[in-house]
């Protein structure tokens, strides 16, 4: 995923993508997490001519997080380079990736699973696969 990367001088950095893409939600909230506080105008977004989707959504952020341990530009260059994820694998930074990633993956997962029925049927319950065919619902509903 690229990002435009602009620093603003003294005030501040932003990230900038498409609204409603997740990785960029993602990254202002693994900064957010870091330390990186908000600039005095955290977000907009901007919708119009030439904007593909629903618009683009900008968040914007401060140089540096508070205690001046983590510099803004660095993390979002960071971000989506695997090296140095490899490379510094221990990072606080590195776990919120990794986090963010996991999430992602569950919430892919629970997208591709067929849910389950409950039956409830004299003092007996049991859970059904919606996709189930007619024979296994059967011999399911035979026992309750």
């Amino acid at each position: 995923m690229n990002y435009q990367i602009t620093e603003r001088g003294k005030e501040g950095n932003f990230i900038s993508d498409n609204a409603g893409g997740i990785t960029n939600t993602q990254l202002a909230a693994a900064l957010a997490a870091m330390g990186i506080p908000f600039d005095t105008r955290p977000s907009s977004i901007v919708t119009g001519d030439g904007i593909a989707g629903s618009g683009r959504v900008t968040w914007f952020f401060a140089p540096k997080s508070e205690d001046g341990k983590y510099q803004t530009s660095a993390l979002i260059a960071a971000w989506d380079d695997k090296k140095w994820h490899e490379k510094n694998p221990d990072h606080p930074f590195s776990y919120i990736k990794c986090a963010m990633q996991n999430f992602q993956r569950l919430l892919d997962k629970l997208k591709r699973d067929v849910p389950l029925g409950c039956v409830r049927q004299r003092g007996k319950i049991a859970l059904v696969s919606l996709d189930a065919c007619q024979h296994t619902q059967d011999i399911i509903f035979k026992r309750l």
